[in-house]
């Protein structure tokens, strides 16, 4: 017989083994000079191995090959839908034992898969084998790939003396347009170690108008140090065509610390009160933490947004005082960096909207200060400032809040300041519109973050361009040519592998810290807690502890007197 290709000859003794009851493998082949194929010998499995001599009876000849016949090597065939489920179970680092058994769960059992485990952990072998050395380079081509394919897109990376990768950044069209529509606030946390190489993923977040967070960038940092930050920063800077961010929330790392003021020179930086307060009862003695209410009255004075700058000192200092921590170094040190996270001195600051001008103050003065115009008169200006004041008691809150409101201008302003830094309108605000009756809002209080058309409008790029929000796409033509096992790979990674490796991999770093998690004193309790109380050989007490570790002093129990009985 003749067949057109050798593949096709292969596949044709395939089928027939399978009929036959047999299946095959690939022995030696011959060349030509010019390295084509002259022969290639197809042979059964069980050529060239002795025969067996003991013979097995069968109940039921029939049924047990048909049963067999579904784990010879030659009914098992990884496809390429096994493939590509392989490698995006990989994405969120579900491994090929378990992509197995959830395919055995599709396929409703593990005859019905197609192929065994063994087969899905070679494919992920040959995976890592693909990628190799070029690991960098090709996530930079990837890179590079989706730059020429989206308009939108676009990335930055930095490469050591040594070609190592250190440092990237990339952006797409949606994070710009959402940064300049979500982008008044934005959280930089450099904590998550995703890779092999221990870059840190450093994302830029924000909130969108459904209190979502959304990405606007991200980045993967070799180092955390200041020369890193900054640079992260400064194509963040560029990518979002140097629009600044308001307010910029980290944690309290020295070189972030330095590196925000070095690139944002607008933006107010502040750090994460969650972070800190979640030091709090790990920084205090026991006693102190479990038998006063030192937490909750602490609690009471930082998260309070009512108090003025004044009232909080006062405040802090009286709890402090009055459990004696006045020489409490890690308290003392949160209180000289007040300005950095405690909400009484952001009041004034809008941190969810996407206006330009921030309300600093919340005197008098300040809100004047809305109506003044360097070219008006002072005629005018008294016009505009006819403010009337309303006094509105909270009663939940138990405080009074002060609401100034300007007929002609429709401008107004509580002490509240929630307006400020939730961007919407609360009820004491509320309560002057239905007093004054007014029908409508002032547009001016309605932001454009929360309406539907937020993410509506051209995205420019920087060379001002506007940039289409639609993908584009090669013309798809079919063909019914085989893949060789490098284009499908090629296909299945999305990338080529290069010829040339110019970016090497990133050099395994080690940040900060000590590589180990200091586990805290509330995981030591509630993992303790999980455990079963037994006897104490030494103080005799249904505890946490044993003998060896009791700190009780060892108690020397007298051996017991033999009983003597007196013979008569």
């Amino acid at each position: 017989m003749e067949f057109d290709t050798l593949e096709d000859g292969i596949q044709f003794y395939r089928i027939y083994a399978i009929a036959c009851g047999f299946y095959i493998r690939k022995s030696t082949q011959r060349r030509f000079r010019d390295r084509s194929i002259r022969t290639k010998l197809i042979l059964c499995h069980r050529e060239g191995f002795g025969k067996s001599k003991k013979l097995q009876k069968l109940v039921n000849t029939e049924v047990a090959e048909t049963s067999k016949k579904k784990e010879r090597k030659i009914s098992r065939n990884l496809t390429l839908n096994h493939k590509q489920t392989i490698i995006n179970h990989s994405k969120i680092n579900i491994g090929a034992s378990k992509t197995y058994r959830i395919c055995k769960e599709v396929a409703n059992g593990y005859e019905n898969v197609g192929a065994s485990l063994l087969d899905f952990k070679n494919f992920q072998r040959e995976v890592k084998l693909f990628i190799g050395d070029a690991d960098a380079e090709m996530f930079i081509n990837n890179l590079e790939k989706r730059g020429q394919s989206k308009k939108g897109f676009q990335y930055a990376y930095h490469v050591d003396e040594g070609r190592n990768l250190c440092r990237v950044f990339w952006t797409d069209d949606y994070g710009k347009s959402a940064y300049i529509a979500f982008g008044d606030g934005v959280s930089f946390d450099p904590t998550y170690g995703t890779n092999k190489h221990c870059m840190v993923f450093t994302p830029f977040t924000g909130i969108d108008n459904h209190k979502k967070s959304v990405t606007f960038a991200c980045a993967l940092l070799s180092n955390e140090d200041e020369e890193s930050f900054i640079w992260v920063f400064e194509k963040f800077m560029e990518a979002m065509g140097r629009k600044e961010p308001q307010l910029t929330i980290t944690d309290q790392d020295p070189a972030i610390r330095n590196a925000v003021p070095a690139v944002f020179k607008i933006a107010r930086h502040r750090f994460c009160m969650w972070h800190i307060m979640k030091k709090v009862a790990d920084k205090i003695d026991i006693i102190t933490r479990k038998e006063t209410d030192f937490l909750s009255r602490i609690n009471g004075v930082v998260w309070n947004h009512d108090l003025e700058p004044t009232e909080f000192e006062d405040q802090w200092n009286e709890v402090i005082t009055e459990f004696g921590l006045e020489n409490n170094m890690w308290l003392s040190t949160m209180f000289d960096i007040k300005e950095y996270w405690i909400p009484t001195y952001f009041r004034d600051m809008r941190m969810g909207n996407i206006l330009s001008t921030t309300q600093r103050s919340e005197s008098e003065n300040s809100f004047f200060k809305r109506f003044e115009n360097h070219y008006g008169t002072l005629v005018e200006f008294c016009r505009s400032a006819s403010l009337e004041k309303t006094d509105i008691e909270d009663s939940k809150r138990g405080k009074t809040f002060t609401v100034q409101y300007s007929p002609l201008t429709s401008d107004i302003d509580c002490t509240c300041k929630l307006f400020e830094r939730r961007d919407l309108i609360f009820r004491h605000i509320f309560w002057v519109f239905s007093n004054k009756m007014l029908k409508t809002i002032p547009e001016k209080y309605v932001l454009a973050r929360w309406s539907k058309n937020a993410l509506r409008g051209p995205i420019y790029d920087l060379n001002g361009n506007i940039i289409e929000n639609y993908d584009t796409a090669d013309e798809v033509e079919p063909t019914n040519e085989k893949m060789s096992k490098q284009q499908e790979m090629e296909m299945l990674m999305g990338c080529s592998a290069p010829d040339e490796v110019r970016i090497l991999p990133p050099r395994h770093s080690k940040n900060k810290g000590s590589g180990k998690r200091i586990v805290t004193s509330k995981h030591k309790a509630i993992e303790k807690a999980k455990k079963a109380k037994r006897r104490c050989g030494n103080c005799k007490q249904m505890a946490y502890h044993d003998s060896r570790n009791c700190k009780e002093p060892f108690a020397k129990h007298p051996p017991e007197e033999e009983e003597s009985s007196d013979s008569g």
